[in-house]
């Protein structure tokens, strides 16, 4: 109640002040009509008619609309609606007085008075824009504000520009502008000038005394940012981007801020066109258990799969706060889905069979794994446990209690492994190829390489070490790798899973290959630093790792699929092999591990080799 009566008086004052702005306009339009010389019976007439004439001006405001806007955020459309609502008005009143033939008040009093009714409201409108704070913020400057050259001269950077003159509590005051079309040179926004292009930002950083860029181009690329990185690491000035718009849709962001270069940016990842109708089919009221769910990769799973709308989603994992943590951030999303917490560990045969029997899941996505190559090198029998045997015991009871599709998460790495990691994850991918033949559940396995932000990714590593003002340790001057997202990768796994067949194995488009090296200048570059400031040292290839990944192993070929970045893999190996020998052999090397195996590393490579061109004997195999 107290809103709407506040609300109310809030509309009286300004129907009041426009009906003044009518009076007192009326007035000076018949005073330039007449010189200063207002014949008496024209002043008659204007006391009668004065309030009538408001009246309509006031009814075609709210007519239009003109009452309603938020004038503190008006731009061009609201002053055309407020330019129509007078002009009708203004149109009206001159119309009713040219039929007049005895006219008291001339007819060009109208017009100059709808003229001087258009200026007035439009200036009251607009006032709290041109407010004396921001106009001195804009004339002087103000004395605590960060001093801005945005590059960027169309519409996200005037938007910019005005978000900054407008609201003062951003601290940011616009200097000068710098846009790639030199057509724009010399123009003005905001009262903020256009002074050049990119190149010109060396100068400008020292003429203007700029303390900080800030780029304002959606569509920067790659290429394009590195460039300006360059720039602005030579003229010492650090570097901040405007936020996606939709992280300002989903209220992560909010216009105005500026936020550091992320490796988003950095590799200018194109964004994925996905088939959410095949997707959500995919998922949509199914119950979904998803392992490995407090990882990077497992935990955007769950968020991903959760905005699919499944009828339950089971988060198994053996890491208790992670999974802790991610529940209370799904609850919010999950009022029409049964969230489940199962603690377990995948080589836990037995409970892992008790929870799929109780939660009889549909669709499963494997990602619980040790990933970390170093550490698998030395510790082979871990990885055997969970990579291979974790993964043996949730197909094995994926099958038993009739899921219709189980996804495991594989690697690039598994392509002609020199790793443990590889190997088991390999071993993993044959597995899934046995399974399928005598199984009515769909199994299928996706590979893909290095993800941007997971734990353990060289990318937080650096990131540390820059702050910590260096050196970046790099293994190799020519070590590459290439990179996905997180959510791209787990887009493109749901992807995957939603066209799969028995047995396909997928590898998901990885972009360009990117040095090492080179992702590490780029993100000295992004901090404002040099590599020379910040230092890279090299430390050797560690045990289990390659200079460059392959893509495919030995056999194998890439083709296409209805998806341009989801790729199918087509290979002799994994059918020129038995199921049954596979399933053997892993069960002893399983009892042997028990018993202590005698070089563990080499009988994992020789099984993750079975199936292989040329390697039809069991070599090196229990």
């Amino acid at each position: 109640m107290w809103r709407v009566r506040s609300g109310l008086w809030v509309l009286f004052w300004k129907l009041a002040l426009d009906a003044a702005v009518v009076m007192a306009c009326y007035a000076i339009a018949l005073l330039l009509r007449f010189d200063g010389q207002v014949p008496q019976e024209s002043w008659r007439w204007y006391l009668y008619l004065g309030p009538v004439i408001a009246l309509g001006y006031l009814l075609a405001n709210s007519l239009f609309g003109v009452y309603q806007a938020a004038w503190q955020y008006g731009g061009l459309r609201d002053v055309s609606v407020l330019a129509v609502a007078v002009g009708l008005a203004t149109a009206v009143t001159f119309g009713v007085n040219f039929s007049f033939h005895h006219r008291p008040i001339p007819v060009s009093v109208n017009l100059i008075s709808g003229a001087l009714i258009f200026l007035a409201m439009g200036l009251l409108r607009v006032g709290p824009r041109l407010s004396a704070g921001n106009l001195l913020a804009l004339l002087a400057g103000d004395s605590g504000a960060r001093r801005v050259l945005i590059v960027g001269a169309g519409n996200t950077g005037q938007l910019l520009a005005r978000e900054f003159l407008q609201n003062r509590r951003w601290q940011y005051r616009p200097v000068c502008f710098v846009d790639a079309d030199p057509r724009k040179a010399g123009v003005r926004i905001h009262g903020v000038p256009v002074q050049g292009t990119a190149q010109d930002i060396p100068a400008l950083v020292r003429r203007y005394s700029v303390d900080i860029v800030a780029l304002a181009v959606p569509t920067l690329a790659g290429a394009e940012l590195d460039g300006l990185l360059a720039i602005c690491q030579a003229a010492d000035v650090p570097v901040r981007i405007v936020p996606r718009l939709g992280d300002i849709l989903s209220g992560k962001a909010q216009p105005g801020e500026l936020r550091e270069i992320t490796m988003d940016d950095l590799l200018s990842r194109q964004p994925i066109d996905l088939d959410y109708g095949q997707c959500s089919q995919c998922v949509k009221d199914k119950a979904v258990l998803i392992t490995g769910a407090a990882g990077s990769i497992g935990s955007e799973l769950a968020r991903q799969v959760l905005s699919f709308g499944p009828a339950s989603l089971y988060l198994l994992d053996n890491n208790e706060s992670g999974l802790h943590d991610l529940r209370l951030e799904l609850l919010p999303s999950s009022a029409e889905c049964e969230l489940k917490v199962c603690i377990a560990d995948v080589t836990d045969r037995p409970k892992v069979f008790r929870l799929f029997e109780a939660c009889r899941p549909q669709v499963v996505f494997h990602a619980a794994a040790y990933k970390h190559v170093p550490l698998m090198e030395e510790n082979p029998d871990e990885a055997f446990r969970v990579n291979v045997m974790g993964t043996l015991n949730i197909c094995q009871a994926a099958a038993s209690a009739g899921v219709e599709k189980c996804v495991f998460i594989s690697t690039d790495k598994a392509a002609n492994p020199s790793s443990i990691m590889g190997a088991t994850k390999r071993i993993g991918e044959l597995l899934v190829a046995a399974l399928s033949r005598d199984s009515d559940a769909i199994f299928c396995a996706v590979r893909f390489g290095n993800v941007i932000g997971s734990r353990g990714s060289v990318v937080p590593i650096f990131w540390r070490q820059i702050d910590r003002g260096g050196p970046i340790s790099v293994t190799h001057p020519e070590a590459s790798r290439y990179f996905l997202t997180v959510p791209e990768a787990v887009s493109l796994i749901i992807q995957a899973a939603a066209f799969a067949q028995q047995g396909q194995i997928f590898m998901l488009d990885m972009g360009d290959e990117i040095r090492i090296v080179d992702l590490a200048a780029k993100m000295i570059r992004s901090k404002g630093r040099t590599v020379e400031d910040v230092g890279i040292v090299y430390t050797g290839l560690r045990p289990g790792e390659k200079l460059r990944e392959d893509l495919v192993g030995e056999g194998e070929r890439l083709v296409g699929t209805a998806h341009p970045k989801v790729l199918l893999m087509e290979s002799e190996r994994g059918q020129s092999f038995s199921g049954e020998k596979l399933l053997a052999h892993i069960r002893a090397l399983d009892a042997g591990l028990r018993e202590g195996v005698p070089d563990l590393a080499a009988r994992i490579h020789a099984l993750a080799r079975l199936g292989c061109p040329g390697a039809g004997r069991d070599e090196g195999l229990p």
